[in-house]
């Protein structure tokens, strides 16, 4: 299967009397995005707003991040199930706005989950948060969908997410007849083909966990090719799919966003090793359960994939959730340990009090046979000095001190989107002093 991702570098974005990308500068068309998103009746109005790198503005309540991205040449569907026909993701060519991002904010006032943080998750433009994280960086248009009267919370977040894949395909899609700025090519032979790759390059292969059972998952909401996965075996899916926006945020992943999914670190890594040091043999999807029948049987069929269906002789292993995913985490490196299978897990441990700077983070397991552990980050450690901002985009809350979210105050790691990632993309590292 190859994939051919379109790259076009964006330099600004602006609003404007025409949808289009001239020169690196995104061009949008405010009012003809506003009518296309306002047609779902499960909005009452769709206000959007810009944010750019080095302005003094916070984005607030942020639920998702998404790249525009868009299909070429009739090579497929812009996000297949969720927004369009069910067709095999992963192949053909796709147009990509590369510095572009789509911020969905959370507008409902009625809430779904409670929270610590009053105003969600943010994202500042200036500021350490910025420097640390992905999305300061990033020419972002934020969509703010107001809930039309009597949708219920889940309904309006599934809603929430087709806006901002419906925004994503129109923005990247309004100038396809363009040359990019540079292809990327992202191809792996069959697992059956005779010329799969050298024999002596040792084969690994991806155990994704995608989602945590620890809470109810949102009826109807697209997180594979546009269905829910709260009963998902563990499954095959060839690494192009996720990239090709096959695979999309659940809300309740920790530290996971669309955005990164498809620009997945721990795949990406996989693919640069592909034929030099490694063989990347393949991707496996699973989700984490809360009883031992759910996550052994997690655990055994997704290490069985990983042996006898993609001969695997290495997994690298990532979690989705806090601290119970750790346990089908384990079972299943565990259990690939004991087939011969050479594992590695990373994640970012969350079992820490989040109240306490002085807490350290742990994980819930220790079996002497997965002696190979990457700490990608801590939400415990590390709270930022964020400083006052002249802009609030999205429905901004006093915070808990009574005074408003523009101000400077201290915010920890785990509540500004983007900075602490379970895919990989984190700049932060343990040190043990």
């Amino acid at each position: 299967m190859r994939l051919e991702l379109e790259i076009v570098h964006t330099k600004d974005i602006q609003f404007s009397d025409r949808t289009e990308i001239v020169d690196g500068e995104l061009r949008i068309n405010r009012g003809e995005l506003q009518e296309l998103l306002e047609r779902d009746i499960r909005f009452s109005k769709v206000d959007i707003a810009r944010a750019r790198p080095g302005e003094s503005c916070r984005i607030v309540q942020v639920h998702d991040v998404i790249e525009p991205r868009a299909k070429t040449g009739g090579s497929g569907e812009d996000f297949p199930g969720a927004l369009g026909k069910q067709r095999m993701a992963g192949q053909g060519s796709t147009r990509v706005l590369r510095g572009a991002a789509v911020v969905l904010s959370d507008c409902n006032k009625k809430g779904l989950y409670p929270t610590r943080e009053p105003n969600g998750e943010i994202i500042d433009m200036i500021g350490p948060a910025a420097e640390q994280g992905t999305y300061g960086k990033t020419y972002n248009l934020v969509l703010m969908p107001r809930p039309a009267d009597r949708v219920n919370p889940m309904d309006y977040r599934v809603a929430l997410k087709i806006a901002g894949l419906k925004a994503a395909a129109d923005l990247a899609g309004a100038n396809l007849d363009s040359a990019p700025d540079e292809v990327e090519v992202y191809e792996l032979p069959s697992v059956n083909d005779p010329a799969k790759g050298p024999e002596h390059l040792p084969r690994v292969v991806y155990i994704f966990q995608m989602l945590s059972m620890q809470w109810e998952p949102i009826p109807g909401e697209p997180v594979l090719y546009g269905t829910n996965i709260e009963g998902l075996v563990p499954t095959i899916l060839h690494p192009n799919e996720v990239l090709d926006g096959a695979v999309l945020n659940s809300y309740r992943s920790i530290c996971m966003e669309t955005y990164v999914i498809q620009n997945h670190p721990m795949i990406k890594a996989l693919y640069r090793q592909h034929g030099k040091e490694i063989h990347f043999a393949g991707t496996i999807i699973t989700t984490a359960h809360n009883n031992p029948p759910e996550f052994e049987r997690t655990a055994n069929m997704a290490a069985n994939l990983a042996k006898w269906v993609l001969s695997a002789d290495g997994a690298i292993l990532t979690k989705a959730g806090g601290g119970a995913p750790e346990v089908t985490l384990s079972q299943t490196a565990k259990r690939c340990e004991e087939l011969g299978i050479k594992t590695t897990i990373a994640l970012v441990p969350m079992t820490a009090d989040v109240r306490d700077p002085q807490s350290e983070a742990s994980i819930i397991f220790n079996m002497p046979e997965l002696n190979a552990i990457v700490s990608m980050g801590n939400p415990s450690v590390a709270p930022l000095e964020l400083p006052a901002v002249g802009k609030v985009v999205g429905r901004a809350v006093p915070m808990p001190n009574g005074s408003p979210i523009s101000d400077a105050h201290i915010r920890r790691s785990a509540s500004i989107k983007g900075i602490l990632c379970q895919m990989g993309s984190s700049k932060f590292k343990a040190v043990r002093y």
